[in-house]
């Protein structure tokens, strides 16, 4: 009998919310072991729950410059952290906001699946350490570079400004050019494509449903199949709605109650 492998999960911050709870409870919930990242102590944190240091692995310094100037997000940050947990082996990652239905087998040198029919989505990831898409990831964030597939009304204005001596970095591109679109261009690129999971897999719940999960009159089981495994909950659609309690009878509030949060 195989061992559900250890959850890599990143948190900057004092204290979780209600789906970071949530999140790590289901993991936990299906045998695996949960292992979070901080750059610091974190408040309530579960005691099953490993908490590693994240300097480690990223300096602060690095994450801060990769932060999102006008919103403060550090989604690019995390980009970069889940590739360079690949790159040291540290195996599986999850987005903090992934509800695990059952556990996650690794069966294969990698482990991602579909967003949608055209993009692979990182937020479920495990790349083995010596693959070339590997290192090809953790290299792409370097100063006064632009990835290929980055559309050309974006790359051509910091060209004509390289022109001119001005230097920019990862944080200038658009928002995605480092996570799902980087992912989906090289896994084409190293033929890792056709390895990626149907999208009822990890990622049933589409970004335009996310709010639904509020909703109690919307139901889980319009979008989930028998092979569905996680549940993304699109935690940049709920800024809003994380502050409020899902209603009772709601996907969410129904979540809660089936793994203790």
């Amino acid at each position: 009998m195989s061992t559900a492998p250890v959850v890599n999960m990143l948190w900057i911050g004092n204290s979780l919310g209600r789906i970071e709870h949530l999140s790590i409870a289901s993991f936990l919930g299906n045998g695996h072991r949960v292992r979070v990242h901080a750059y610091g102590d974190i408040q309530g944190l579960p005691s099953k729950v490993e908490l590693a240091e994240a300097e480690t692995t990223v300096p602060y310094e690095l994450m801060a410059a990769l932060r999102h100037q006008e919103t403060g997000s550090f989604a690019l940050a995390s980009d970069y952290f889940r590739y360079r947990l690949q790159e040291t082996g540290a195996g599986l990652w999850s987005d903090l906001d992934v509800v695990c239905l059952k556990p996650l087998v690794i069966d294969s040198d990698s482990l991602f699946g579909m967003e949608n029919k055209r993009k692979i989505n990182g937020a479920i990831l495990y790349l083995e350490a010596g693959l070339p898409i590997t290192t090809e990831l953790a290299g792409l964030f370097r100063e006064n570079f632009i990835p290929r597939w980055t559309r050309l009304k974006y790359a051509l204005p910091l060209k004509v400004g390289g022109v001119f001596g001005r230097n920019f970095g990862p944080a200038d591109l658009p928002w995605g050019t480092y996570g799902p679109l980087a992912i989906t261009a090289l896994a084409r690129k190293h033929g890792l494509f056709r390895k990626a999971k149907p999208r009822d897999v990890f990622y049933p719940l589409r970004f335009r449903h996310a709010q639904s999960i509020f909703d109690p009159a919307a139901s889980l089981d319009n979008v989930l199949t028998e092979r569905t495994v996680t549940i993304h909950l699109w935690n940049e659609a709920l800024k809003e709605l994380k502050k409020t309690v899902p209603p009772h009878g709601s996907p969410l509030a129904k979540l809660l109650t089936e793994f203790g949060v």
